[in-house]
């Protein structure tokens, strides 16, 4: 087997791990998995497609209109999905509130970008070297050097900041939160707007590598969540690992023998871990609200 199927499994990997990372910010303190995190990376590679390959902008642009409408489509996201599953009072209207915000996201994407296959602006960093006779490109170590420094990055928020603290209280319990003065909402909305930001962030590095088209944005969830089940729901740590897990055997899989194949093993896994590791590998029991 090449080397150059490893290479693609951990750039993939790096990706789906940032969409399980905004999964389970968000999942912290709401105890909703938002099946339209996937769309927040349609986001960041349309943002980079049409100001990249269409306008002829920088990257730099690009980026700092990745961060700034990811976001507000994060403040959007949590108005779209918290307020129904507020006013309905079903423990599952979460499921249908976020199955409704992905298709109108995706809807908007489509209509947009009809006539475009894949989201696809020039690199950040052009090339790429050869080690041992195999290619790697910028773009492609680019990519999983930034959700290696995300992820680090969150872990050290949860733990040093002050808002990080309040996001682990909301967790454990938003009542017990509120009584302690925590503002639980303003904390709900800032992970909605940080999960979002990262994914579009992810989406943005990808585009120009990975094939993303317009409404690919649930195929990405679906990834991601299975990324997020398998590291554990809630672990920074877990959803690097289980990001890279299911890029690697994705990858594998395919180029053993085809690309159905491996979306078959990478969610019969999901299974297996339901199964073995309710919690996952590197999560821990959650209590319900």
């Amino acid at each position: 087997m090449s080397a150059q199927v490893w290479i693609d499994g951990l750039f993939s990997g790096a990706v789906y791990a940032l969409v399980a990372l905004g999964l389970a910010i968000v999942f912290q303190p709401t105890r909703v998995m938002n099946f339209a995190q996937g769309e927040a990376l349609v986001l960041g590679a349309a943002i980079g497609y049409q100001l990249i390959a269409l306008w002829k902008w920088g990257w730099v642009a690009a980026l700092l209109v990745t961060l700034l409408l990811g976001a507000l489509l994060g403040v959007l996201t949590e108005r779209m999905i918290m307020l129904p599953v507020k006013l309905s009072g079903s423990r599952f209207a979460w499921i249908v509130a976020t199955l409704a915000a992905a298709m109108i996201f995706q809807s908007l994407f489509t209509l947009r970008y009809h006539d475009t296959d894949a989201l696809r602006p020039r690199p950040v960093l052009a090339g790429g070297f050869e080690v041992l006779g195999e290619r790697i490109g910028w773009q492609q170590l680019l990519t999983v050097g930034v959700a290696l420094a995300v992820v680090a990055g969150y872990d050290l928020f949860l733990g040093r900041s002050v808002y990080g603290r309040a996001i682990r209280a909301a967790s454990h319990s938003s009542d017990t939160a509120v009584i302690l003065g925590i503002p639980v909402q303003r904390i709900i909305v800032l992970s909605f707007a940080i999960a979002t930001v990262i994914t579009a962030l992810a989406g943005v590095l990808a585009a120009p590598v990975l094939f993303v088209g317009p409404a690919s944005g649930l195929l990405f969830t679906i990834k991601g969540f299975t990324a997020a089940i398998i590291g554990g729901v809630g672990s920074p740590r877990g959803a690097l690992a289980g990001g890279l897990i299911v890029g690697l055997l994705d990858a594998v899989v395919r180029n053993l023998v085809s690309a159905t194949a491996g979306n078959f093993v990478a969610f019969a896994l999901l299974a297996l871990i339901l199964v073995a590791f309710p919690s996952g590998l590197f999560g821990k029991p959650m209590a319900a609200h």
